[in-house]
């Protein structure tokens, strides 16, 4: 079984003529929204072994500032990215590539809408909606390619917690 824990990047610049989408930064909003995440997954006490992150800008950045508050310097963990995380992607070239990923391990995955939600409905069958800096928690059985819905939270209940 691996959990997955689905979220979503945190707020970015407006996008704007003359700037591709996939340059767009997070904002601070969306870095402050990011360590409310990271907090709420250490409250939790999940060990992530892995992050991994669509090459979007802003998604990366979004996952580089989880890695910073989770871990310290000295961590050899890094943020890896993947094509099949792009918003455009179908959902089963990533579940490909989670076939070589370790059994029984933890993996933070950082991405875009539709995309993530596509990506749920796909594994688990639940039709949900994770607004920016959004959070799902999935169990995967790797043997049975299905997941189960754990968690969905957005921001307006991470502020809560």
């Amino acid at each position: 079984m691996i959990t997955l824990i689905l979220v979503r990047h945190g707020d970015a610049e407006p996008q704007v003529d003359g700037k591709e989408d996939k340059d767009r930064k997070l904002v601070k909003k969306g870095v402050k929204q990011m360590r409310r995440v990271a907090n709420f997954l250490e409250e939790l006490g999940f060990n992530v072994d892995r992050i991994v992150s669509s090459p979007y800008l802003r998604a990366y950045q979004s996952a580089e500032v989880i890695l910073e508050e989770l871990f310290d310097d000295n961590s050899e963990k890094k943020v890896e990215t993947f094509d099949d995380l792009t918003p455009d992607k179908e959902p089963s070239l990533f579940l490909e590539k989670l076939k070589d990923f370790v059994d029984n391990s933890t993996i933070l995955v950082v991405g875009h809408e539709p995309y993530l939600s596509s990506f749920v409905k796909t594994i688990s069958g639940a039709n949900v909606e994770i607004k920016k800096g959004g959070v799902a928690v999935l169990d995967y059985d790797l043997k049975e390619g299905r997941g189960t819905l754990k968690i969905l939270l957005s921001q307006k209940v991470l502020k809560l917690i």
